[in-house]
């Protein structure tokens, strides 16, 4: 069974490019820019991994990390902060994030973060 990735991203091209990418590695992926339909797909325990941008219009990323590991029933699904902050080791450890990668990144250590949380059966 396909795993499925949430990516929150509001800037359309690099939440189109980042959906590419895993695709071809075989995951099913949700793209989504509003947080707050974001938070309604995590709760119907669809999601197995999210991928998060910090720099959200409207509620920013580090706010919906900390949402997200405030919820009993969503705390056990890794988080990789995706973003080109310069804090970002210290927005994770705030948040609770699992993993950060920083924009721009490259394709295989990319890849290799999202398989480190997340194994397509």
């Amino acid at each position: 069974m396909k795993k499925h990735v949430l990516v929150i991203e509001d800037e359309p091209i690099i939440a189109e490019m980042i959906s590419i990418l895993l695709e071809e590695e075989g995951y099913n992926v949700i793209s989504l820019a509003d947080t707050g339909i974001a938070r309604r797909k995590l709760h119907d325990k669809e999601v197995d991994l999210v991928m998060l941008d910090l720099g959200l219009k409207g509620e920013d990323g580090q706010s919906m990390c900390a949402y997200i590991k405030g919820q009993d029933d969503l705390k056990h699904i890794p988080v990789i902060l995706v973003s080109a902050n310069s804090d970002l080791e210290k927005i994770k450890i705030e948040c609770g994030a699992d993993d950060h990668i920083a924009k721009p990144f490259e394709l295989d250590h990319f890849i290799g973060k999202v398989r480190n949380y997340s194994m397509v059966n």
